[in-house]
C-alpha cells in the first residue's frame, strides 16, 4: 500500500518527528493505548494521523511524570477509581497540577461553570488563522496547522495547543490556531504570547457548547467589573484522540487574560 493521503505520516516520520523509537510505538499499540489511523493488514504497514501524534505526546507525557503505561491506561479508561488515581497525582502535585485538575473536570457535572484565576504560561507559537463556518471545520484547519507545525521539526513536546478568538465577537469562528513551538522557532507563522493572568473554567463537553464557558466567563467579568486584556483561548487538554467519539467527556480550558490579578 502506497501513503497517498499527506495528512498521514509513516511509522519513520513519527518517530523522527517526536524523537521515540519505533518500538515504543508498537508497546503502545499491544497496550491499547494508541491505534494507528490506517494499517494494511497484508504489508503491516501503518499511518498516523495528527489525533495519533496528539495522543503519543500525551502518553509521553505522562510517563515523563512518573507514571507507568499500566496506570496511564487506567487513567484514561478506568471512569470507576476516579479518587484512587487522583491520590497517586496529588502525590506529584509540582509536576501534575494540569492532570489533576482533569481528573478534578471529570468527577464534576457537565455545566460546571466554576470561575479558576490561573497564569497562562509564556509560549511561541506557530499559528495560522482562519474564518470557519463551524466547529467541525474549526476542528480540521486547527488539524491542518498541527499537521504543518510538526513539519517544522521544532513542535513543543510538552505545551498544549489552543485556539483564540480574535474577531470582533468572542462567540465568531474566527480563529488563530496556535501550536506550541520551541523558542527558536524563526518561520512566519512564528507568534509569541507573553505569560499573563487569566480567569478560566475547565469546560467539560463538545466543543459546540464552548461558547457557554465564554458566556459564563464574559458574565463574571462583567458583574465584577474586571478588565480583560486579551482574546479569549480554548486550550484543549484532552479531545477526540483519548475520548473518541465522546464529546462529553472532552475536556477544554477556556481562558481569557485579565488585568488585576496577582
Amino acid at each position: 500500500m502506497k501513503k497517498h493521503d499527506e495528512s498521514l505520516f509513516k511509522i519513520g516520520e513519527i518517530t523522527k518527528i517526536l524523537g521515540i523509537t519505533r518500538k515504543t510505538i508498537l508497546v503502545y499499540e499491544e497496550m491499547g493505548l494508541l491505534t494507528p489511523a490506517v494499517k494494511d493488514e497484508s504489508s503491516g504497514y501503518r499511518y498516523y494521523s495528527a489525533d495519533n501524534m496528539t495522543q503519543i505526546r500525551s502518553i509521553r507525557s505522562l510517563q515523563s511524570l512518573g507514571l507507568s503505561l499500566s496506570e496511564i491506561q487506567e487513567y484514561y479508561y478506568d471512569a470507576t477509581n476516579l479518587d484512587q488515581h487522583l491520590e497517586r497525582l496529588m502525590d506529584l502535585r509540582a509536576a501534575l497540577d494540569r492532570n489533576i485538575h482533569l481528573l478534578q473536570v471529570r468527577s464534576a457535572k457537565p455545566g460546571d461553570y466554576s470561575i479558576h484565576p490561573v497564569r497562562l504560561p509564556h509560549q511561541v507559537c506557530f499559528c495560522r488563522r482562519y474564518l470557519c463556518n463551524d466547529t467541525g471545520e474549526a476542528a480540521e484547519k486547527l488539524r491542518n496547522t498541527y499537521i504543518a507545525a510538526a513539519r517544522t521539526g521544532k513542535m513543543s513536546m510538552v505545551a498544549r495547543m489552543f485556539t483564540m478568538r480574535i474577531g470582533q465577537s468572542a462567540l465568531d469562528l474566527d480563529l488563530l490556531c496556535c501550536i506550541p513551538v520551541e523558542d527558536d522557532f524563526a518561520g512566519e507563522e512564528r507568534m509569541e504570547f507573553a505569560e499573563t493572568p487569566a480567569l478560566c473554567i475547565y469546560y467539560r463537553g463538545a466543543y459546540d457548547g464552548i461558547c457557554n464557558a465564554i458566556g459564563a466567563l464574559n458574565a463574571h467579568i462583567a458583574s465584577n467589573h474586571i478588565k480583560t486584556t486579551g482574546a479569549f483561548r480554548s486550550i484543549y487538554l484532552e479531545g477526540p484522540p483519548n475520548r473518541g467519539a465522546d464529546s462529553n467527556s472532552y475536556i477544554t480550558q477556556v481562558a481569557v487574560p485579565v488585568a488585576g490579578l496577582p
